[in-house]
C-alpha cells in the first residue's frame, strides 16, 4: 500500500513540478506512463552530460593520492547542494500552498515527505554530479575491478546525496519553526544563501591558492575524509571505521526526522503556507525615471532560488574548468609573449559564451515582469525607452560575472595586466553579443504565468540545451583557441593578430546591426 501511494505521489509531483515540461510532452502526444518516462528521461539525459562535462576536467587527477584536494572539491559541491536543496526544499514545501489539499486523501504523511523529496532530489541532483565523478575517478583509480570500483562510487553517491537531503530536511524544517522565519522568509532565506555564497566563494579562493609554490595537495579537511577512506582505501581499518561512522549517522539522522520532523508535519506546513509576509516599503519621491526602473529591476532579481540557479549555471562550470586546469599549480602565463594577447581576447568571448546562457538573468529579465510588462506597455512609457533600461540592467549584471572570471583566471593563471585587460574586454563584448541574443529570446518567448522559476529555465530545449551549449562552449571554445594560437605561432604575429581581432569585430558590428534592424528599430 505504502509503494503504491509512494508511486502515485512522485509521478504527481513530477508532473506539476515543472509545467511547461508536462505541457511539451502532451503536446507530443504523450500520456501517463509516456510522460513520466519522457520527463524522466531528461534528467538522465542531462545528467549524462553533467558526468561527461565534468569528467573531462577531473579524469586527470589522481585523488587517490590528494586527499585533501578531494575533501576541498567534496566541500565546495557539498556547499553548493546544500544551499540548493534548502531553496528547493523551501519552494516545494513552504512555497507551493498544496499541503491542503493531501487533506481529505488516505494518504500517509511518510509518504507525502518522502514523494516530494524525491521529486526535489531530481533538481537537485545534477548540481553534485560532480562529486559523483569525483567518487568514480577516486575508485577507478585504485587497485580495485573496476565493476566492484564503479558500483562502490555509485552506492557511496547515493548514500551521500540521502545524508544532504537528510540534513537539509532537517535544517529547513527547524528554521520554519522559529518566530523569526514566520515573519520574515525571504529576508532568512536571502540570508542563508548569503552565507552559502560567502562559503563557496572562500571555497575556490582556498583551492586557487597554494600555500607553497610546490604544495600539489590540500589541507585535509576532517569531516569529508571518511569518504576518501571508503573509496581510496576500501580494504583498511580506515574505511572500516568511516562506513560504520557514515551508518551511524544515517541512523540518526532518520530518528530525528522520524522524531521530530513527521509527527507534526502537516500542521507545520499548513501553519506557514497561511501566513503571509507583509512588506512595507518606503515610498521615495522625485526619482529619476532610470533610476526607479533600476530600482524596480533589483527588485525582480532577489529571489534567493533565482540567484542561486544563475551562479550555478553561469559561473560554476567555467570555475570548475578553471581549477581543473591549474590543479598543480603549474598554470603560469605570465612569461608568455604579448603577441599572443588577442588569444586571451578570444578566451574572454568564450568565457562570456559560457556565462551567458538560458539560465543567466539577461535571459530572464523580461519573463520576471509577469504581468507587469503587459501592464507598463499600456502606459505611456516608451517601450524602447524600458527595454533599453531593462537590457542595461541585464548587461551590467553579466560585467559584473565577467569581473568575478577574470579575477579568478588571473589568480589561477597568474596573467599578466595586459593579458587580464584583454580577457575582461573580451568578455565584455562577448556579453554584449550574446546577451542581445538570449534577451530577445527572452522577449520572443515571453511568459507571465510562470509560478515556479525553474519554469522559465525550460523554455526552448530547456536543461539539456543548456548542457549542450556549455560542452559546444567548452569544445569549440578549445578548438578556436588551440587554432588562433597555431596561426600566430606559425605565421607573422601582428598580421595574423590583426586578422583574427578583425573577424571578432566585423562579427561583432554584423550582431549589433542585425539586432538593431531586427528588434531595437522595431520598439519605437
Amino acid at each position: 500500500m505504502l509503494n503504491r501511494q509512494l508511486k502515485s505521489l512522485v509521478k504527481t509531483n513530477l508532473l506539476f513540478v515543472n509545467p511547461q515540461v508536462t505541457e511539451k510532452a502532451r503536446r507530443k502526444g504523450k500520456t501517463g506512463a509516456a510522460m513520466i518516462r519522457s520527463i524522466l528521461s531528461q534528467y538522465i539525459v542531462s545528467g549524462l552530460i553533467f558526468i561527461v562535462l565534468y569528467g573531462l576536467m577531473m579524469i586527470f587527477a589522481d585523488f587517490t593520492k590528494l586527499p585533501g584536494l578531494f575533501t576541498y572539491y567534496m566541500m565546495l559541491f557539498t556547499i553548493l547542494g546544500f544551499s540548493q536543496a534548502i531553496t528547493t526544499i523551501l519552494n516545494v514545501f513552504f512555497e507551493s500552498k498544496d499541503l491542503s489539499a493531501y487533506l481529505p486523501l488516505p494518504f500517509k504523511q511518510e509518504s507525502i515527505f518522502l514523494a516530494k523529496i524525491i521529486v526535489i532530489s531530481l533538481t537537485v541532483v545534477p548540481f553534485i554530479l560532480p562529486i559523483l565523478v569525483l567518487f568514480l575517478v577516486t575508485s577507478i583509480k585504485t587497485s580495485l575491478n573496476p565493476v566492484l570500483a564503479i558500483f562502490l562510487a555509485i552506492i557511496s553517491f547515493i548514500v551521500y546525496v540521502i545524508l544532504l537531503f537528510a540534513v537539509s530536511s532537517i535544517v529547513v524544517f527547524g528554521l520554519a519553526k522559529t518566530p523569526i522565519y514566520k515573519k520574515h522568509k525571504k529576508l532568512v532565506t536571502t540570508g542563508l544563501l548569503f552565507i552559502t555564497m560567502i562559503a563557496v566563494a572562500i571555497s575556490f579562493m582556498t583551492l586557487s591558492v597554494s600555500d607553497s609554490p610546490n604544495q600539489i595537495d590540500k589541507k585535509v579537511i576532517v569531516f569529508f575524509i571518511p569518504w576518501h577512506n571508503v573509496l581510496a582505501n576500501f580494504y583498511s581499518t580506515d574505511s572500516l571505521v568511516s562506513i560504520l561512522g557514515i551508518v551511524a549517522c544515517l541512523v540518526l539522522l532518520y530518528v530525528v526526522i522520524k522524531k521530530g520532523v513527521l509527527p507534526k508535519f502537516y500542521d507545520q506546513l499548513i501553519d506557514m503556507s497561511s501566513t503571509e509576509e507583509t512588506i512595507k516599503r518606503k515610498v521615495k519621491t522625485n526619482q529619476k525615471l532610470s533610476t526607479l526602473l533600476f530600482s524596480y529591476n533589483f527588485q525582480l532579481i532577489k529571489n534567493p532560488n533565482l540567484l542561486l540557479q544563475v551562479f550555478s549555471s553561469s559561473l560554476l562550470f567555467p570555475i570548475i574548468f578553471l581549477i581543473a586546469m591549474g590543479i598543480n599549480g603549474s598554470l603560469n602565463m605570465s612569461a608568455i609573449s604579448s603577441k599572443y594577447t588577442v588569444i586571451f581576447f578570444l578566451a574572454g568571448l568564450v568565457f562570456s559564451y559560457l556565462i551567458t546562457n538560458p539560465m543567466s538573468l539577461v535571459a530572464l529579465l523580461i519573463s520576471l515582469d509577469k504581468e507587469n510588462y503587459e501592464y507598463i506597455q499600456a502606459t505611456p512609457l516608451s517601450k524602447k525607452y524600458y527595454l533599453i533600461n531593462k537590457y542595461t540592467f541585464s548587461l551590467l549584471l553579466q560585467v559584473v560575472l565577467i569581473v568575478i572570471i577574470t579575477g579568478i583566471a588571473a589568480v589561477i593563471m597568474h596573467l599578466t595586466w595586459q593579458f587580464s585587460l584583454a580577457v575582461l574586454f573580451g568578455g565584455i563584448l562577448g556579453s554584449h553579443i550574446f546577451g542581445q541574443y538570449y534577451f530577445w529570446r527572452d522577449y520572443r518567448m515571453f511568459n507571465s504565468h510562470w509560478t515556479e522559476i525553474t519554469q522559465l529555465f525550460s523554455r526552448g530545449s530547456g536543461t539539456i540545451g543548456m548542457m549542450l551549449i556549455q560542452l559546444v562552449g567548452f569544445l569549440g571554445g578549445g578548438l578556436l583557441i588551440g587554432i588562433s594560437f597555431f596561426l600566430i605561432t606559425v605565421y607573422p604575429s601582428i598580421v595574423m593578430q590583426l586578422f583574427i581581432f578583425g573577424c571578432i569585430l566585423l562579427a561583432a558590428i554584423t550582431s549589433q546591426v542585425y539586432y538593431s534592424q531586427k528588434y531595437w528599430s522595431k520598439m519605437n
